[in-house]
């Protein structure tokens, strides 16, 4: 009885106490006693004296007690809780659960301030097994082993459609990585070479293996362990491509934009008043060609032909379709 009355104390300092809001031993009592807890008020202090030895911050001061620092501040459960809304593969019953679970951490009145500040959600797509494909997924990496699985996407008609005609997809996994609001799976697929991803809200029913999964080093330019964080910025929007150095004439507006996308140690050097030459290695791909085309007369592939010829074929296509 003992320890669970410790227990409801430290709930109570975590739910009613900060700060600004300081909780007596008269206050402390009244809550015990509404939790089914009768205590004095020496009790009280010794309670509160074992758990400040054991180790949490638990301020004594002349008005009371409160408890200082916790596992996530104000501003840390703000942040998650702006990833959770913001992130579309949770779904709006996990966003809701989560954010529950995040609030859990700070007192009452720090969560009244969240009201306005937590209001970001956007669009949220419904698949439920979300967490559980993460968990399956990072089980195979983490063990070796391959997996499998079905994938599926949206028909126009709003429906889930099971891809392959409902053949599972057997694929060596090596990470997730969270790109632009979606959250991928990069693998090597049974039988073909090189990399694939697969968005993981579009994943279902995931099975682990007996096989082991195909060294990386044998489908990717990466050694023994995959760069994860290297491979995501070198594929734009995720696409899938042979990574190759590209060479861009761009207008000083974009300098900004490409430190953002390749990192501030990629070779730059003037080009006139107003542009500048960029090396960078990317994946080139159709998102690539999508990301250069969107700046228009702004970025300009120098090399390699091939890089520039499909951005130039891309531009030449839609501007005939403004040509009717």
């Amino acid at each position: 009885m003992l320890k669970i009355r410790m227990l409801v104390i430290l709930d109570l300092l975590q739910e009613l106490s900060d700060e600004e809001h300081i909780l007596n031993s008269k206050d402390l009592m009244t809550e015990l006693s509404k939790r089914g807890y009768t205590m004095d008020r020496r009790s009280v202090y010794r309670d509160i004296e074992g758990l400040a030895e054991y180790g949490f911050d638990i301020v004594t001061t002349p008005k009371g007690f409160y408890l200082r620092n916790r596992r996530f501040t104000l501003a840390e459960v703000m942040l998650l809780i702006s990833a959770v809304q913001a992130a579309p593969f949770v779904t709006e019953s996990k966003t809701n659960a989560l954010m529950k679970k995040l609030e859990s951490f700070l007192s009452v009145y720090q969560r009244e301030g969240l009201v306005n500040a937590s209001n970001i959600r956007g669009v949220k797509f419904g698949n439920e097994e979300v967490y559980r494909t993460i968990e399956m997924i990072n089980y195979g990496i983490a063990s070796g082993k391959t997996i499998s699985f079905l994938y599926y996407k949206r028909s126009i008609m709003r429906m889930d459609v099971v891809q392959r005609r409902g053949k599972r997809y057997v694929v060596s996994p090596y990470a997730m990585v969270w790109v632009q609001d979606r959250y991928y799976l990069i693998s090597n697929m049974e039988g073909k070479e090189g990399l694939t991803h697969f968005r993981l809200d579009r994943i279902r029913d995931v099975c682990l293996e007996n096989t082991p999964v195909r060294p990386v080093c044998e489908v990717s330019e990466y050694g023994e362990k995959f760069n994860a964080v290297d491979y995501a910025s070198k594929c734009l929007n995720m696409f899938g491509g042979e990574i190759m150095r590209i060479t861009l004439r761009c207008h000083m507006d974009l300098l900004n934009e490409l430190f953002d996308r390749f990192g501030e140690d990629i070779p730059v050097k003037k080009d006139g008043e107003d542009h500048f030459i960029a090396r960078i290695e990317a994946a080139a791909s159709e998102g690539f060609t999508n990301w250069v085309c969107q700046y228009g007369a702004k970025a300009e592939v120098v090399s390699p032909a091939s890089v520039r010829e499909a951005v130039k074929k891309r531009l030449t296509e839609a501007a005939e379709l403004y040509n009717n």
